[in-house]
């Protein structure tokens, strides 16, 4: 069975609510933190079958408890592996506001779960977030919900243009 993935059906806890996964044998998929994002894998469920993923649409992205396949006899859940992360736990706004400027400074991936900032770890990092006074932990964590500075569709990171222009000297725009 060598199955090609191009759409997330829906999450787990979901769809049993919805009475669209009752007896199906559940199989997984599991993904490290940083393979979440990646558009193509080419993976093997613990089940032991092949399946990719051609995940194209913008924005997409893998979370834990995805549903990625589901018939009447199977579902292919994803599960997201926990790592070793840094947890920080700011307590107010303007420290968390802090917090998330000085992180992104260093262009490191920031995860939000519930009222707690997770970063992967890395010890220098660490370190320096313990000199700047923010308290870091280091725990075993899942990290799913990353924070994105252009997480609105056509909007920062992710721009391009399908035509070609050039700017004169002045700076107009000319196509």
């Amino acid at each position: 069975m060598n199955l090609i993935i191009q759409t997330i059906l829906g999450n787990l806890q979901t769809l049993k609510e919805k009475q669209q996964i009752t007896t199906q044998k559940l199989d997984t998929v599991c993904l490290q933190w940083f393979e979440a994002d990646r558009r193509i894998i080419r993976t093997t469920t613990t089940g032991g079958r092949e399946i990719a993923f051609r995940l194209l649409k913008e924005g997409q992205r893998l979370h834990h408890d995805d549903v990625v396949y589901l018939d009447k006899q199977l579902a292919i859940v994803v599960q997201i592996e926990p790592s070793e992360v840094m947890v920080l736990a700011p307590q107010t706004l303007p420290e968390m506001a802090r917090a998330c400027y000085e992180i992104g400074n260093k262009h490191t991936p920031l995860f939000l779960d519930g009222n707690e900032l997770l970063l992967p770890f890395d010890k220098p990092l660490f370190e320096w977030l313990q000199a700047a006074g923010f308290a870091p932990v280091r725990q075993q964590r899942r990290l799913s919900e990353q924070l994105r500075a252009n997480s609105a569709p056509g909007v920062g990171g992710g721009h391009r243009h399908d035509h070609s222009h050039t700017h004169d000297l002045i700076g107009h725009h000319h196509h």
